[in-house]
């Protein structure tokens, strides 16, 4: 039996992504920021989305009246349907690794969103990424993300299968938990007429705890943080938590 071809993760998935997960996850992404912006009164004018995907985000906030925004993804196929999504607006896209993020600029406000920062696997990784999130804030700037903090209940333990067609196209998700480790390894398989493509995601959950000692380093300390589902309940509880934070006073610019 021939193994099935592996490749990057979302060379095979970004043109099915916003089908799939995108367009759904970006609502719910979108009414939870509005609430934090009109809870804690942020005001921007500038704004990075680091691990923008397909860039829906940047162009919510380009329409919302920010300008500049740039969109950042280490990946080039999501990159590549950000570009076009954004092709009419004044968007910046840029092809880097959240760790090594390096803006022409310093902005107002930084996004991290979707769970990005769990494709990071070690505490080494997020110390670094946060870092680097400083370094883009202009003064009074602040950072805004989510993570995975606790595995999801699952009805039963082990595999979890997700299956999508499309016209030419069909998608198949297999997850797995690796509870010892704090691992979630999803199988991506893309099958069409001509060819398959198996695609590895792996993400760490990282707690309140692990983000909390990561920003100090960085000089970032956190603002405010809630349950992405429910922002009125306790964050403590939460499986995906968002975080707004700032520069801490007194903490040295890197």
């Amino acid at each position: 039996m021939t193994a099935t071809p592996e490749v990057a993760p979302y060379q095979e998935l970004a043109t099915h992504y916003d089908e799939l997960l995108g367009e759904q996850s970006f609502r719910k992404m979108r009414e939870t920021f509005e609430w934090i912006v009109h809870r804690y009164g942020l005001r921007f004018r500038s704004a990075v989305d680091v691990g923008c995907g397909t860039g829906n985000f940047v162009e919510y906030l380009l329409r919302s009246g920010v300008d500049p925004v740039w969109g950042v993804d280490r990946s080039p196929e999501m990159l590549a349907q950000a570009v076009a999504k954004n092709h009419q607006n004044s968007g910046r896209l840029l092809l880097q690794d959240m760790r090594e993020l390096r803006l022409p600029e310093t902005v107002d406000l930084l996004t991290c969103q979707f769970e990005a920062l769990n494709y990071l696997l070690t505490d080494e990784d997020l110390r670094t990424a946060f870092a680097a999130f400083a370094a883009a804030l202009a003064p009074g700037g602040l950072a805004l993300f989510d993570v995975a903090a606790r595995r999801p209940a699952q009805p039963e333990p082990g595999r979890r299968i997700e299956f999508s067609r499309f016209a030419n196209q069909t998608v198949t998700i297999r997850a797995r938990y690796d509870t010892e480790r704090s691992l979630q390894v999803a199988r991506v398989r893309v099958a069409s007429p001509g060819a398959t493509h198996s695609e590895r995601h792996v993400q760490r959950l990282h707690t309140i705890d692990d983000v909390t000692a990561a920003l100090h380093d960085s000089g970032l300390e956190i603002r405010a943080m809630h349950d992405c589902a429910n922002v009125q309940g306790p964050a403590q509880l939460a499986e995906s938590v968002i975080f707004l934070v700032g520069i801490r006073s007194g903490a040295e610019r890197r």
